[in-house]
């Protein structure tokens, strides 16, 4: 499946909507809009609804982890919400569903 990515803000938290597969080939376009939005340092928080994330593999979870650490590094708060069970099984085995995924 095609990725895309929305981005919408309320206030100070940016919401980040990926769609479709999180893999090697597509992290490049979230981890720039990451990237940026963390440097900027506008919002206080990031939340990425990943309820229509179909994929994600090694590549995508090194990224999310990256983008956590630099988020957090700049007092900012990098969580996941609403991943699907395939993604969640995901993030599960790799035991960083507690890290990453707001409850």
């Amino acid at each position: 499946m095609a990725f895309e990515c929305t981005v919408g803000r309320d206030g100070d938290v940016l919401a980040v909507l990926p769609r479709g597969d999180l893999d090697m080939e597509s992290i490049v376009v979230l981890r720039e809009l990451l990237k940026q939005a963390i440097e900027s340092g506008e919002h206080a928080r990031v939340a990425i609804d990943m309820q229509d994330v179909t994929f994600l593999d090694s590549s995508g979870i090194g990224m999310l982890v990256a983008a956590q650490r630099a988020a957090a590094a700049r007092n900012i708060t990098l969580m996941l919400h609403d991943p699907g069970p395939m993604i969640r099984m995901v993030l599960q085995i790799a035991n960083l569903d507690s890290t990453l995924v707001a409850s």
